[in-house]
């Protein structure tokens, strides 16, 4: 079952507890269990109706679990009367508790008052519960599991009625325990209705069933964000699985799991989906061996599904390690206000359904020089200390900041926010150094063919260092367009993050009228140089006609962009737009630098 609140704060198993009473009075009238153990993790989701005969108001309740359950406890959260609303959850202690009951304090929303009611539903999630029983099958064989429980709801209160209805795999039970009343019921297993029960009152249960659902368990995963203020944020997951259901006995047969016909109830994990973002591109999954070609890749309205299909079925004891990378638009997760940056993104992102996730880091990298840097995470994280990532032309390096996390399940993929400042003159830095090392290299290059030994020089060999002259003039020309048009292509971007028309305006007008003077100037270059190399004058042309087309194509996406801004065009459509729009100035500049190198 989806937990109703995926998406909002986790409060869950602080480092304190806090103490807690109960007071005699306050009963739960009502309560309704529901246990899901249909895959390889235990769901509870627990409806308590509760009614306060105390003697003070009510400002919390309070949960129990048992000692067991604690211990294999990845996620707890609660829900009130509204639903959409998380209530805090809190470790507590409570005088003269039954020894093995862990408590949970749970802090309502508004207080309810002596001779009120409240509805509060738990929901509760416990990871590698299931234990594999018999431990070791062949391959023929179906894998058997036994979840130890309560039939009763463990509670400090008295509850005046309760049931618990447990969902089982489609398959064989082999046994269960019976304390009546109860009920098996196809894949369904029921206790209760019970009345009156004491509080902390225990009556142990054992199913064993037939669950041949995935039991592969994440035992590592490294997941790197890259930011980049240029349009992209990367993504790349470095996981290690292991298949932790029963352990295959004996040798694996080839042929014999070809011949199967068994299909998903095999207790072998052939292929599962991961859901990657809406806007995924570039999207490669590899292993130590290579690109595995084998997985398949389906675009859908919400999401990108990508089938992941390991080079071998996976058995229990066995395992793999694959990496999974793919690029998104940064304006998809990227928030600015002036200087100040958010990044708002998944921590830990979907792997597969009833995942369990043992050990996850994730690491962020920032552009070169980024400050004051602030980590919101969706719960309680380990931060490293921060690392330094050097790529090319990088000088101070780029801020890797770093986060862990332990124990993480479905109910774990929220977002966390990391606030930074950065200064937008940094983008140019890169470029700026490139620009610089290039123009030194040209003019190395021009004093070097410049050097005349000779004591005399012929007419020809003038025109042709006039000739040359010019064209290195040209070239020069060509190169500071070349920077208008990323200029141009920079200041819609920064049109469509900030929705800043007079900026957008400004910065236009600006590039306008440094394209012009140079568009002017390599027209002039082209008369002066018609008479001593027609040929030259002609391929020069030619690149002022592929001026015309690369403008045309900048006024095309700024108008996209408008209509993005104003919104009448979906982000889908204009991703699309943006895509071809990156193409055509690809070919239009591709065949610009073939006729400048060319001269």
């Amino acid at each position: 079952m989806k937990l109703a609140f995926i998406a909002l704060a986790l409060f869950a198993a602080l480092v304190w507890s806090q103490d807690v009473e109960v007071d005699s009075g306050v009963t739960v009238s009502s309560a309704e269990r529901a246990i899901d153990i249909s895959s390889q993790v235990v769901k509870y989701v627990t409806e308590l109706h509760v009614e306060n005969g105390g003697k003070a108001p009510l400002n919390y309740i309070v949960y129990a679990l048992s000692a067991n359950e604690d211990k294999h406890l990845a996620f707890i959260g609660a829900t009130g009367d509204n639903k959409n609303t998380a209530l805090k959850v809190s470790r507590a202690t409570l005088k003269g508790a039954k020894s093995d009951a862990v408590l949970y304090k749970i802090e309502l929303m508004s207080v309810v008052a002596v001779g009120g009611k409240v509805t509060v539903k738990v929901e509760v999630v416990l990871a590698q519960h299931l234990k594999p029983y018999p431990s070791h099958i062949t391959q023929a064989e179906q894998q058997f599991v036994l979840y130890d429980g309560n039939a009763h709801i463990l509670s400090p209160y008295i509850i005046k009625k309760e049931s618990t209805n447990i969902v089982l795999y489609h398959g064989h039970v082999e046994s269960f325990t019976k304390a009546e009343p109860s009920k098996l019921d196809g894949d369904k297993l029921s206790y209760g209705p019970y009345e009156n029960t004491p509080a902390f009152t225990t009556k142990d249960i054992r199913v064993h069933y037939e669950n041949n659902s995935p039991f592969v368990v994440i035992t590592r995963m490294e997941r790197l964000i890259e930011v980049s203020h240029w349009g992209n944020v990367a993504i790349e997951e470095n996981i290690d699985l292991l298949h932790k259901g029963a352990v295959l006995k004996g040798s694996f047969s080839r042929l014999d799991f070809q011949m199967d016909r068994r299909g998903n109830k095999q207790p072998a994990v052939k292929s599962y989906k991961t859901l990657l973002p809406a806007a995924s591109k570039d999207v490669y999954y590899r292993d130590e061996i290579g690109n595995i070609s084998t997985s398949n890749l389906r675009q859908t309205e919400e999401a990108v599904e990508l089938e992941i299909r390991p080079r071998f079925p996976l058995y229990g004891g066995w395992k793999t390690n694959y990496v999974i990378g793919y690029n998104t638009p940064s304006y998809e997760y990227l928030y600015s206000s002036g200087g100040h940056f958010a990044l708002r993104m998944r921590f830990l992102d979907h792997v597969f359904d009833n995942a369990v996730v043992e050990d996850l880091t994730v690491k962020i990298i920032l552009p070169e020089g980024a400050k004051n840097i602030k980590l919101d995470p969706p719960y309680k994280v380990k931060r490293s200390p921060d690392e330094l990532h050097y790529t090319y032309l990088d000088t101070t390096g780029r801020p890797v900041i770093i986060a862990h996390k332990t124990n993480l399940v479905e109910a774990h993929v929220q977002e966390f926010t990391l606030h930074y400042d950065f200064d937008r003159t940094g983008l140019w830095r890169e470029p700026f150094i490139a620009i610089i090392a290039f123009y030194i290299l040209f003019v190395a290059v021009i004093v070097w063919v410049r050097f005349d030994f000779t004591i005399a020089s012929d007419a020809s060999s003038e025109s042709r260092l006039k000739v040359q002259s010019l064209v290195e003039t040209v070239t020069d020309a060509h190169g500071q367009r070349l920077a208008e048009y990323e200029q141009y292509t920079d200041a819609v971007n920064k049109f469509k993050a900030s929705k800043d028309t007079a900026a957008l305006t400004a910065a236009k007008k600006k590039i306008e009228n440094d394209l012009k003077n140079v568009t002017n100037q390599i027209s002039d270059l082209q008369a002066e140089m018609k008479a001593s190399s027609p040929e030259v004058s002609d391929k020069i042309g030619e690149l002022q006609r592929l001026d015309k087309a690369v403008k045309e194509q900048l006024a095309n996406y700024q108008q996209q962009a408008e209509r993005l801004v104003g919104g009448k065009v979906q982000k889908a459509q204009f991703a699309d737009a943006e895509k071809a729009f990156t193409q055509k100035m690809d070919e239009l500049k591709s065949k610009m630098d073939t006729i400048v190198y060319g001269l």
